[in-house]
């Protein structure tokens, strides 16, 4: 993909990207440690906002109030550095139309996520994210006819099989947390990721002049009354009670973590190559696992967290899955190198 697809969207599959010369091994550093501190703290945070174990607030209204902000930003940075002719950019027609659409496909990703965050913990939501792997290989053999090895489909099955291992172990615990419909959620929610990488691949390159903070007010436009019409649908707290019902402090450090997990990633997939972002999600499920284990029952008494026990076979499950990940993603990059060496 060109560089606008790349400053929105990390590439489908592991590929040989490089990154840019500026970026120096300090600055890949620090971006590889902000990625995993947003995907892991951000499901953290979102456990975190529940009362008994559910979301008390319009599980959407987080990303209503984030699209808000983010077009005031990106409005703001367009006027301080481009003045009018910045501004006015941000409500250029042209690229609206197609910004809109994807846009619509991402808070229908966005919408998903909260929903299954609302059936399920953030290690077991970061587990089962790792399925855009498989589902990403089927869209791209489908799309381009773009195969995978046998090796690589032998990798993704175990990643599904750790997976469902996970999950089957998380229902049969004492918390029974985990509900079948978080599993639709967070498939649903892959699809439409993976749907939004190709629609951005395909239809952004012709903006890639254009600068991300321009790019992010015209896309957050439509992703906003995306988000209200399906937190009014679906919602019947907020039509009932209000947008604002069940709002605390919590929920306001969620909104201020989703603005912070888009223009982090913005700058994030900039610096850092598809391998080293496959690596940071599997790493962040690690960071997920262990604050569970180890740190919320320290916390208890300044955070509404509840830990939960160590168990051996949970703890070899989340490792295997980690592992076979990151082997896929270093397995993908090895064939892409080879091919292009043999060619």
């Amino acid at each position: 993909g060109g560089p606008g697809m790349a400053s929105l969207k990390e590439p489908l599959l592991p590929n040989r990207n490089v990154v840019p010369k500026g970026a120096s091994a300090v600055q890949t550093a620090l971006a590889f440690a902000v990625f995993i501190a947003v995907r892991s703290f951000h499901p953290i945070i979102i456990d975190i906002s529940k009362t008994d174990g559910k979301l008390p607030y319009g599980k959407a209204t987080p990303c209503v109030v984030n699209s808000a902000v983010d077009i005031a930003i990106g409005n703001t940075l367009a006027l301080l550095f481009g003045g009018m002719d910045g501004l006015k950019q941000c409500w250029d027609p042209v690229p609206l139309k197609i910004f809109s659409a994807i846009a619509v496909v991402y808070a229908f990703g966005d919408f998903l996520e909260m929903q299954s965050m609302a059936v399920m913990g953030g290690a077991a939501y970061q587990i089962l994210l790792q399925s855009k792997l498989l589902v990403t290989a089927l869209i791209m053999w489908g799309l381009r006819g773009q195969r995978q090895t046998t090796l690589q489909w032998n990798v993704l099955v175990t990643i599904a099989l750790g997976m469902s291992a996970f999950v089957l172990s998380e229902d049969s615990s004492d918390e029974g947390s985990f509900q079948p419909i978080g599993l639709l959620f967070v498939v649903a929610k892959v699809f439409f990721s993976c749907l939004c990488a190709v629609l951005a691949e395909k239809h952004l390159k012709a903006f890639k002049e254009m600068p991300i903070y321009a790019q992010v007010a015209q896309l957050k436009i439509a992703w906003l009354v995306t988000s209200l019409l399906l937190t009014l649908l679906f919602d019947r707290n907020v039509r009932e009670d209000g947008f604002w019902s069940g709002w605390d402090s919590r929920t306001i450090v969620v909104a201020i973590s989703w603005v912070c997990k888009g223009w982090s990633t913005f700058y994030v997939l900039k610096t850092l190559d598809s391998v080293l972002k496959n690596i940071g999600e599997a790493a962040a499920i690690l960071v997920i696992y262990i604050f569970d284990v180890l740190v919320a029952d320290a916390v208890s008494d300044i955070l509404p967290v509840h830990g939960k026990d160590f168990h051996i076979a949970t703890c070899l499950m989340v490792l295997v899955i980690v592992l076979t990940v990151i082997s896929y993603t270093l397995a993908s990059n090895l064939e892409v190198c080879l091919t292009t060496r043999t060619r």
